[in-house]
């Protein structure tokens, strides 16, 4: 009987032994790669550049075209009713899409929409921060800069319209606003330089000419990679150049409260004739 008893447990062992090892093998086994061209998207991995405030002189996206795939490379985004689809006149949904992580890492890619009123610029960066809370485009790092320039193109900044002094505002508006003749080391210009080259993602040359003549143009927009672990990022050109604007948002305030204030007083004015009128022929 202890032979047999002996076998028999030993069966079992090698049985739970080989089911085991038989799982092992299983898991281990390869997973056929998935097809990138077909697998879905979550939608909160996208940024739909449609929904951005609509403005006609901007080029970040328009009706029945694609955006631009300058900034951010395009993926097909889901549109749940076909008739939000920009493709259809609709301004809810757009085929094309942005990898939202490509896509928040920009630092100036709103500049498509520097042509726009100060109005619509405003809606449009508290729409990127909605899309980005953290993003560091929302509110730029002055803490670079040297003594002698950090207060003043902060202020500067502000007082020219940037409100809540991105880097998408003040890269695109491109000015130093004099700040720099503040400094006058060698190492001062470096640290500005440096910052310059940090805040609007510009090429040293273009830093470098900015200090010399105080202003600078975004030529490209630099997009981050998208596969986790890659070091290099791609330069991609704006779809187009972007309109400088000429004035500040405190001086259209002030244009704006005048023409209301001159066309309040035309008003009273010719109310006042009118009641004149009335009186004399009475």
């Amino acid at each position: 009987m202890a032979p047999q008893q002996y076998d028999t447990f030993t069966m079992i062992i090698l049985f739970q032994l080989s089911a085991v090892i038989a799982a092992q093998d299983f898991n281990l086994a390869p997973t056929p790669p998935l097809n990138l061209n077909t697998r879905q998207t979550s939608v909160t991995d996208l940024i739909d550049p449609v929904t951005m405030p609509y403005c006609e002189a901007s080029s970040c996206w328009h009706y029945g075209d694609y955006p631009p795939p300058a900034i951010c490379p395009l993926v097909t985004g889901p549109c749940a009713n076909d008739s939000d689809s920009s493709i259809n006149d609709g301004d809810k949904c757009g085929p094309s899409q942005y990898h939202r992580d490509c896509y928040c890492s920009l630092k100036t890619g709103l500049y498509c929409a520097w042509s726009c009123s100060w109005t619509t610029w405003w809606e449009t960066e508290d729409w990127f921060a909605a899309e980005c809370p953290n993003s560091a485009a929302i509110t730029m790092d002055f803490s670079g800069l040297p003594s002698c320039a950090r207060d003043c193109i902060n202020d500067a900044t502000f007082g020219y319209g940037c409100l809540t002094e991105s880097s998408n505002c003040f890269c695109s508006n491109g000015d130093l606003f004099g700040c720099h003749d503040n400094c006058h080391s060698a190492g001062e210009w470096q640290q500005i330089e440096n910052w310059l080259k940090d805040t609007c993602n510009i090429s040293s040359a273009t830093a470098t000419e900015a200090l010399k003549s105080g202003t600078f143009t975004l030529t490209m927009v630099t997009s981050a990679p998208l596969l986790i672990g890659a070091t290099n990022a791609t330069r991609f050109s704006p779809a187009r150049p972007a309109r400088r604007k000429h004035l500040s948002w405190d001086e259209d305030f002030i244009i704006a409260i005048l023409a209301f204030t001159g066309l309040a007083g035309f008003g009273l004015w010719v109310q006042g004739c009118i009641a004149r009128g009335k009186f004399k022929e009475t």
